[in-house]
């Protein structure tokens, strides 16, 4: 029978390979100094399923789909061939009948158990990443235990299937894996230590290039003893092909196998130790393998003494624990609820893995930030995704800008000294027609121009000048630098920090952005949550935050948003279509100009410098062209450039004419973000043309025009203004006074209000999240001759004259916006009351769905309508970043009673695993829901962690423990007032509740009353203060500025707040 529970941070599965289904993965992580490997594992067999270097290229155990592992992982992963006293067996087989199995899982590391009692042995396997060394890897540690009554004789062989030496790519592998088995070989054997590569690339192109990077596999039993692998998978299995049975070891003992020969050439290697071992009663034998990757076997051979004992394993797996937990203890929790606090550090490294944690580097100048341990959310389940986790110390990776923007909303209330990184860096990625590119690859630097290289090189090593020197003058990253010093012994009497002291001090940040794919209708949005953040924590550098830095740019993306005659479609079946909305600008211009797709490009003057102004000027512009991108109505943003928002399976929606009304609530709250700031004098600078196109948009917004005469003048605007700007800007500045500006905002937020209530009107009461519209007049554009131009879609241009409206059925997004817009709690109440009465609720498990049922809408929609299921992925599931955006709405709209209900069915931790099928610590991307038509798997989740759910989370963790805004400015002065939204029964038996505030000082709230602290009548009366020499009584509920201060720069040790 299967079974879960907890012992302690770990979560056990007994039975595991019988459980429901689900894969994982370990971190990812290596520590500061360390190689990361990627491990997926899946609850069947012996787990690990696929693991490897950097990305899918760097397979070890070759990646595959979920459904794919779950039926392979037995045979081609890793494998424990056992002969007790001559009778055989295969550890964690489901085919054997054992007394016990479990699986058991931290966020480190993952162990696997099976009991034997009728053969008499215990096995335990465990994995980890190996921390804290020049070379990637995975190790493996197996622990078998005679749990006879007397001696037994016990043959082991264990080990990997299948290793793919290094070369490949992940592509070409899969479709020619017979072919490239001429090219694999297995080296270094004959030092049991063999090393998996091919020998020379594999492109069909005149250069060659030798391949001297590898995979490697060692094991050991004894201390410095190297025991020599089988890496012939024919002499273990011989004609079983299927690997069903290792029917040589069947018939010969681990002697004779070992003295067969090894043929290592045009086959796939494998890698297995064999050991014999005479156990006395409860002793154990334990088996060390490591595998993994370096770049040079020397580096490996090198090390041997230091990485072959068995103490240097245990101390390992303890480092890669003890790091994690360091890096979650700015998360640290301690409440009534042990799974809630560790929930917290779950959500915090599961945010990290894919936001990045801030590292900060000081230099002479300051400080830069550089976020580590990221990557785009790829695994088995997301088997589309392509993920980086860069080879090399200080690792980083790629992620979409979304997710990166979204996961990194909370970086400020963990570290402050993060300060304005993120908002600089994503702002900056907004182009001057509102979109944004897709993929941010990472964060590289530059020396500056007057830096001397050939002195810093000088001043900061020994050794190494000249090729040093050449590093220094292209691109780099922290890693790149250690990584050098380290594989080539550079001499140098300066420690780490020391020589990012220096090298850091003159750098320009290089962002690597790409186009990639399209320009979704929701990207910008997130920008907001990272300013709102930031004035939480320093509310009193608002006005120098917003005016004071005129660094800020505009990326330029060699893709251009066509107008309405390019892209206005009659398809053959006559309907009137948005097709084809983007256009690759002219290759002549982009080369001529070093504008590319694979690089950053920034927005250029005509004399070739980089236009620069103010985060107050960006922000007019995205309000600007945004509220110009309004649909016929007025109601939602139109997705006019091919993509939808986040909900990528509505991708049929640009094609409809879609808009969205999720981002015409965020443009309100940007507009009124915009008014609160208090800004008399500052004009706003922003290139000349789009001065002008200010300037016309005020003219039409002061007429009477209303409708879709209203829509085709400003969209006209919009598309000539993009024109202008489609090669470039003349450079030269226009400025627009503050007073101006204020009006139009006002102008634009009266608008944007009637359009918001006209889809209330339309929904019913509730707002819609999505519209479309279908074209009822229209013409075909002909040219001088009186024929269609056809569009370089290939279909005819058509100018649309009319359009109906179309209401699609109801989603969870625009309610959860709404929630943080709308002022009235009366109206946010009413609001839930009537989304539980919908659809968007499911009854029987008491969550929320994506949408109510689609069934009834056209297929066109996309792949959410047309393919899927309902209850499964983004057609009507619980897409569990949606429904924590909607549990995030309520406690900021101040529902607090509705929020504590709703998470005790909607929050991972309190649901029942048997159910959840998988880690309750852990997200998934969805979870089906009583509308799939398969009963088994309702309330099942699917697709692992890497989800913006965890963002969501930990804005409810602020929300609950201080409030967003602990920071204020009152009567002139800063001061800091803890705002927890905590109900009475998550305080532990002591009445108290403690947590880490800015990643730096433990506060612990005393609530001996046990009252919810969001009650009236209970208030904070007495807050003390310990520092490092003395205790300061306050008996008021707030701190002064004077302490304010100390405890934004974390010198305030603890503080107990008490509340009666």
């Amino acid at each position: 029978m299967v079974k879960y529970y907890f012992e302690g941070d770990r979560f056990i599965i007994e039975n595991y390979h019988q459980a429901k289904t689900f894969s994982s993965f370990l971190p990812g992580v290596a520590g500061l100094k360390g190689i990361p490997i990627w491990a997926y594992y899946v609850n069947r067999g012996q787990a690990i399923a696929t693991f490897g270097i950097r990305d899918k290229d760097g397979q070890i155990l070759e990646f595959a789909p979920a459904n794919m592992l779950y039926k392979t992982v037995e045979l081609i992963g890793f494998r424990t061939f056992l002969k007790v006293n001559g009778k055989y067996t295969e550890a964690f087989s489901s085919l054997n009948e054992v007394n016990t199995r479990k699986m058991m899982i931290n966020a480190t590391s993952l162990a696997l158990y099976e009991k034997n009692t009728e053969l008499g042995y215990e096995i335990t396997v465990t994995y980890y990443g190996l921390p804290n060394e020049n070379f990637g890897a995975l190790v493996r540690k197996v622990e078998i235990k005679n749990i006879a009554t007397k001696p037994q004789t016990i043959e082991i062989l264990d080990g990997l299937t299948t290793i793919i030496p290094y070369g490949f790519d992940h592509r070409s592998y899969k479709n020619m894996s017979n072919t490239f088995l001429s090219w694999m070989d297995v080296e270094n054997l004959d030092k049991n230590l063999p090393f998996f590569k091919i020998r020379s690339s594999t492109k069909d192109v005149a250069e060659i290039t030798e391949i001297t990077r590898g995979h490697f596999y060692l094991s050991f039993i004894n201390d410095h003893e190297l025991i020599k692998p089988i890496v012939d998978a024919d002499i273990i299995f011989n004609y079983d092909k299927a690997f069903l049975q290792p029917r040589n070891f069947l018939n010969n003992s681990l002697e004779e196998l070992a003295q067969k020969p090894q043929y290592t050439t045009n086959k796939i290697p494998c890698g297995f130790t064999g050991v014999t071992k005479v156990l006395a009663e409860n002793e154990t034998v334990r088996i060390n393998t490591i595998i993994g990757n370096v770049e040079k076997i020397e580096y490996l051979e090198n090390q041997l003494p230091k990485i072959t004992t068995n103490e240097y394993i245990d101390k390992k797996e303890k480092e890669i624990y003890d790091f994690i937990r360091t890096l979650t203890s700015d998360v640290e929790t301690h409440s009534g609820k042990n799974l809630f606090d560790e929930y917290a550090r779950q959500c915090f490294l599961d945010n990290m893995l894919r936001g990045g944690y801030p590292l900060i580097i000081p230099h002479r100048n300051g400080e830069i930030v550089y976020h580590l341990f990221s990557r785009k959310h790829g695994d088995p389940e997301r088997d589309y995704n392509w993920f980086v986790i860069e080879s090399e110390y200080y690792s980083q990776g790629n992620g979409n800008y979304r997710d990166i923007c979204q996961n990194r909303r909370n970086d400020i209330y963990f570290n402050p000294r993060v300060g304005n990184h993120n908002i600089r860096l994503f702002m900056n990625l907004l182009q001057l027609d509102g979109y944004n590119p897709l993929l941010v690859h990472g964060v590289e630097y530059e020396l500056k121009k007057h830096v001397d290289v050939e002195k810093l090189v000088h001043k900061c090593f020994l050794s190494h000048h000249e090729e040093l020197i050449k590093l220094l003058k292209g691109k780099f990253t922290p890693g790149k630098i250690i990584n050098f010093i380290e594989n080539n012994h550079v001499k140098t009497s300066l420690s780490d920090e020391e020589i990012f002291y220096e090298i850091f001090s003159e750098v320009n940040e290089e962002v690597d952005a790409t186009f990639e794919r399209g320009y979704w209708v929701d990207h910008w949005i997130y920008n907001l949550d990272l300013i709102e953040s930031y004035l939480g924590i320093f509310p009193d550098n608002k006005q120098e935050f917003l005016f004071s830095d005129n660094s800020y740019r505009f990326f330029y993306s060699p893709l251009f948003v066509l107008p309405r005659k390019d892209k206005y479609v009659l398809t053959k079946d006559g309907k009137i279509r948005q097709y084809g909305s983007l256009e690759q600008i002219d290759r002549e211009y982009c080369i001529n100009n070093g504008i590319s797709l694979k690089k950053s490009n920034w927005l250029k003057a005509e004399n070739g410098e980089v236009y620069l102004t103010n985060l107050y000027s960006k922000l007019v512009h995205l309000a600007m062209i945004k509220f110009a991108t309004l649909d016929p109505l007025g109601i939602g943003i139109e997705m006019e450039a091919n993509k939808p928002g986040w909900n990528d399976a509505m991708q049929g929606l640009p094609g409809l004419f879609g808009s969205s009304v999720t981002e015409s609530l965020e443009l309100l709250r940007l507009i009124e973000f915009l008014l609160s700031i208090d800004n008399e004098s500052e004009a706003v600078k922003l290139p000349v043309e789009f001065i002008d196109f200010i300037n016309n948009l005020s003219e039409v917004l002061e007429t009477n025009l209303t409708g879709f005469t209203y829509w085709d003048k400003v969209t006209t605007l919009r598309e000539d203004f993009r024109q202008k700007v489609k090669y470039g800007i003349n450079g030269k500045d226009g400025k627009i006074e503050a007073t101006y500006i204020s009006k139009i905002l006002h102008i634009m937020r009266q608008r944007l209000m009637e359009g918001l209530e006209k889809a209330k009107e339309l929904g019913n009461g509730l707002y819609p999240t999505y519209l479309t519209y279908e074209a009822t007049e229209y013409e075909l554009i002909k040219n001088e001759n009186d024929e269609p131009i056809i569009t370089h879609y290939g279909l005819p241009a058509a100018n649309v004259k009319a359009f109906k409206v179309h209401v699609v059925p109801y989603f969870l997004e625009a309610p959860a916006k709404a929630l943080k817009v709308v002022k009235s709690k009366t109206e946010n109440q009413k609001m839930h009351q009537l989304v539980k009465s919908t659809e968007l609720y499911d009854q029987k498990l008491q969550m929320y769905r994506t949408s109510v049922s689609l069934e009834n809408e056209s297929y066109e929609l996309g792949r959410a309508r047309a393919s899927f299921t309902p209850g499964w992925l983004e057609r009507e599931s619980n897409f569990m970043h949606m429904t924590y955006k909607y549990l995030l709405g309520l406690i900021k709209a101040g529902l607090y009673e509705e929020f504590f209900e709703e998470i005790k069915t909607n929050l991972t931790i309190f649901m029942d695993p048997e159910v959840y099928g998988r880690n309750t610590l852990e997200n998934s991307s969805f979870i089906a829901t009583s509308n799939n038509p398969d009963p088994q798997v309702h309330g099942q989740g699917f697709v692992p962690r890497l989800s913006g759910s965890t963002a969501e989370y930990l804005s409810m963790w602020v929300n609950m423990m201080f409030g967003e805004s602990p920071f204020t400015i009152e009567n002139g002065e800063l001061i800091t007032r803890f705002k927890p939204v905590l109900p009475g029964w998550l305080f532990d038996k002591d009445n108290k509740l403690q947590f880490k505030f800015l990643g730096k000082t433990m506060v612990t709230y005393i609530n001996n009353k046990r009252l919810n602290t969001y009650d009236a009548e209970c208030r904070i009366t007495e807050i003390i203060l310990l520092l490092n020499d003395k205790s300061i009584q306050l008996n008021q509920d707030y701190l002064p500025q004077e302490y304010a201060l100390m405890l934004r720069e974390g010198k305030i040790n603890e503080i107990i707040v008490t509340f009666s």
